[in-house]
């Protein structure tokens, strides 16, 4: 039938192309036999405690066991990526990233949220690519997936020949690096599997292990998500351990060390969507000016922005970190005597007396750095 031949992988790949997506790939997964060890796998981390406070890794393991309960039928899941780096990124864009990490009072937003939410991009062209896939061969069962169903993407991109997980447990592909996004469209045709994966090329680089601020890789392709900054500073809902607080620096929204220091993220591709531009100036602003926004201005600048998956208080609870991180330097750099430090303290106590008292832990502690 036509769903299973070259030439109908061949037009989903052109419709794939045209809607922003720049590779696919099609998995088996008629029979969920060959998720079994990445299943096994997936368990001891999640009984090593590495996923944290995010309990719904560990309750959606039987489902990702068994993606027909995503999809009555499911034959295949049809694994796209998406570049995102913004278009107008320089040819440097990875030093500039690494030297502002260097710069204790700018802000650092994890390059990946600086646009529009990915989320609602890719679902929406992933809907647009099934309905045009339903023009061709009729009426069909499919599910788009983007970090909205519990599926195994990483080991499903790797048994289709996407890429191969790196030691930074990121899928990485030699013409692209990782700074892609990955989605799922399941579906109950009988499309053509793709042939091959890819071999692992990470050898024996550890760049991205050695580099880690916290140190949160228990080794190669094993991740403690609780001592990974984008765990802190967004899935942690609450009061951020002691012991992490100087390690996250000026990032106050995900991090990105371990994907700028790869070697194969030279080869990393712009995006060709304009919503991954950067919004509201996040790669350029102080910490100072983005603790002074009040919430009305958090929630209308941050409209359709992935940023809001935290909440206010949490973008100032990251911010009051980043700031008491930015006293602890200035100290180091002797430059009390320029008012730098005068200025983070004055900031910091304009909240002080706010009914927030996960904000409030962190000021008093930030509070403490610029003494």
């Amino acid at each position: 039938m036509v769903s299973s031949s070259s030439s109908m992988l061949i037009k989903i790949s052109d419709w794939a192309s045209d809607l922003g997506f720049s590779e696919i790939s099609v998995a088996n997964i008629e029979t969920s036999e060959k998720l079994n060890d990445p299943i096994k796998k997936y368990t001891k981390w999640i009984k090593s405690g590495f996923h944290g406070e995010m309990t719904y890794l560990k309750e959606s393991i039987p489902i990702r066991r068994s993606p027909d309960r995503l999809l009555r039928g499911v034959k295949r899941a049809i694994m796209v990526s998406m570049n995102y780096l913004p278009q107008n990124s320089s040819i440097d864009w990875r030093e500039k990233e690494i030297n502002g990490l260097k710069q204790s009072k700018k802000a650092t937003v994890s390059i990946f949220a600086r646009g529009k939410d990915y989320h609602r991009i890719m679902r929406k062209r992933l809907s647009k690519l099934a309905k045009k896939i339903s023009k061709e061969v009729g009426p069909y069962g499919f599910r788009a997936c983007v970090d909205s169903a519990p599926i195994l993407e990483v080991e499903l991109a790797q048994e289709s020949g996407l890429g191969w997980r790196g030691k930074n447990t990121l899928l990485l592909k030699k013409n692209q690096g990782s700074f892609f996004f990955l989605g799922t469209l399941l579906t109950d045709l009988p499309l053509k599997v793709s042939q091959g994966k890819e071999k692992n090329l990470c050898g024996t680089c550890n760049a991205c292990l050695e580099k880690c601020p916290t140190k949160a890789f228990v080794g190669p392709y094993l991740l403690d998500a609780r001592k990974c900054i984008s765990y802190l500073t967004i899935e942690n809902r609450g009061i951020i351990d002691l012991s992490m607080r100087h390690l996250i620096g000026n990032r106050i929204y995900g991090c990105d060390d371990c994907q700028l220091v790869c070697p194969w993220n030279k080869y990393a591709k712009l995006s060709p969507l304009s919503e991954f531009d950067v919004k509201n100036e996040l790669d350029n602003r102080s910490l100072l000016d983005l603790f002074e926004w009040d919430e009305n201005q958090f929630l209308s600048n941050h409209s359709g922005s992935a940023i809001l998956r935290i909440s206010y208080e949490m973008w100032l609870r990251n911010i009051a970190v980043a700031l008491g991180n930015a006293g602890t330097a200035l100290k180091k750099n002797k430059v009390q005597n320029d008012g730098s430090i005068s200025k983070i303290k004055e900031t910091l106590l304009t909240r002080i007396n706010e009914d927030k008292p996960i904000l409030k832990s962190h000021l008093v502690w930030a509070l403490k750095q610029c003494q």
